[in-house]
């Protein structure tokens, strides 16, 4: 049994909804680059066919993963919503940064894996969601790859650049060593050609990385090579200003009012990017009193999200498939010659 509280404030009821409406499956997927990572399929067992038609990838933030915290979360409640829900790992999940394996700019080759999991599963219309860095993630691949099966984008406290959230936050915390210390370094240590998988690479620590103590808990671990290709100056893949106006499809951003992480300026930065470009609709929501991880605000954040579905990305999909079936019917019409291209 699972509590999920819907509503703007505390005097919306608390729906309770039983986790036996939904089926869930482990999945796997393998990499043309040798790489496996899990992840859970959340299938309703009833509701509106139309929803569960639509499969929603779901991608973690930093250092998480597909079954703990946010994702998990939003994974859950999107699924209670009636949508088929795929909660996924890349490269940077868990310890990835930890050990030379969680390199930014090639979770792409992890994402058209699992769209094409979810087009295998028989989804041909995909709605791609990230929490934090997860957010930059599926900026990223949209903006790159394009994938004809990815009708919308949402995110959760989206960031405007991962290097520059991560300057701010050990700046504030005075970082041992310092950001442009670190930059440094790690230039020395990959020698200006960090892509060459033969380098040598290491692990460093930094202390007071995410809060004022010398404690292990506000230290952060990464090897050179994974910490220059998401948080680096040249961590281009990873700053999300510079793609946003290229993801050709609608966009939802829901944002903290008290993210400590990633400001709302980020937010509002981004929207009017997105604008700029052309994104075809932009929706930006901030959430009251809402903390990076939303404590207690994540089930308004969901419905938040749940609207913009019914609102935008449902009819997209209408749209899709209507123009699919014309498409089907004047091929139907059509002489042999007309068929064969002749």
């Amino acid at each position: 049994m699972s509590r999920f509280r819907h509503g703007r404030d505390a005097r919306r009821r608390l729906v309770i909804r039983d986790d036996t409406n939904l089926k869930l499956d482990p999945i796997t997927i393998d990499t043309p680059d040798g790489q496996t990572w899990d992840g859970l399929a959340l299938i309703p067992k009833g509701g509106d066919p139309q929803r569960r038609r639509v499969a929603v990838i779901v991608v973690h933030g930093s250092v998480g993963n597909y079954i703990t915290g946010v994702p998990r979360r939003v994974a859950h409640g999107l699924a209670l919503a009636g949508f088929t829900v795929l909660s996924v790992n890349t490269r940077m999940a868990n310890y990835g940064v930890f050990f030379g394996g969680g390199l930014f700019h090639r979770t792409p080759i992890d994402m058209d894996a699992w769209v094409d999991l979810a087009k295998r599963m028989g989804h041909t219309d995909v709605v791609l969601v990230g929490f934090s860095m997860g957010a930059s993630i599926v900026t990223y691949f949209q903006a790159t790859r394009h994938r004809p099966e990815v009708v919308a984008v949402g995110a959760l406290a989206h960031p405007a650049s991962l290097p520059d959230s991560l300057r701010r936050r050990w700046e504030r915390f005075g970082s041992q060593p310092d950001y442009e210390t670190v930059v440094r370094d790690a230039w020395l240590m990959i020698g200006g050609i960090a892509e060459n998988d033969a380098l040598d690479d290491e692990i460093f620590i930094v202390r007071r990385a995410t809060g004022p103590t010398d404690e292990p808990a506000h230290a952060e671990i990464w090897t050179y090579r994974t910490w220059w290709f998401s948080r680096g100056p040249q961590a281009h893949a990873a700053m999300s200003r510079r793609h946003i106006g290229r993801l050709g499809v609608p966009l939802a951003m829901i944002q903290g009012a008290d993210d400590l992480i990633v400001p709302p300026s980020d937010g509002e930065e981004l929207e009017r990017l997105a604008r700029e470009g052309g994104v075809p609709d932009v929706f930006h929501s901030v959430v009251p009193g809402a903390n990076h991880v939303f404590d207690g605000r994540l089930g308004e954040a969901v419905e938040r999200l749940v609207e913009w579905m019914d609102r935008v990305v449902m009819p997209t999909v209408e749209d899709r498939r209507h123009a699919a079936r014309a498409g089907g019917d004047a091929a139907d019409g059509a002489s042999p010659e007309e068929r064969s291209g002749g």
